[in-house]
């Protein structure tokens, strides 16, 4: 399924809904230093909103920080996922940004 291009009109691209709705599982590839993760379509609709392009990527290498990696997407089989390893959300972590100033 991802061999199409993705189109110059935003709005022909599939979105995370889309894949979602039909139990997609994506795949994130760094060219650079080969790390490999998988998430489930699903758990990126509450992360990133429902709008999100299936193309686009949903988050920099978290090894080497580059944006630059492939994207792939695929409804898998159950006789893949014995020796699956899948990425997912555990809860959602809300930090305090603290500035000094003159009293």
């Amino acid at each position: 399924m991802p061999a199409a291009r993705p189109s110059a009109n935003r709005f022909k691209n599939q979105r995370l809904c889309h894949g979602a709705s039909l139990g997609m599982l994506i795949t994130v590839r760094c060219p650079f230093c080969r790390r490999t993760v998988n998430f489930w379509a699903a758990d990126l609709v509450q992360v990133l909103g429902p709008d999100h392009e299936l193309h686009v990527p949903p988050f920099p290498c978290s090894r080497c920080k580059t944006r630059e990696v492939d994207v792939t997407w695929c409804v898998p089989a159950s006789s893949t996922l014995t020796d699956l390893t899948v990425r997912r959300p555990v809860r959602q972590v809300v930090k305090w940004v603290w500035r000094d100033e003159k009293a």
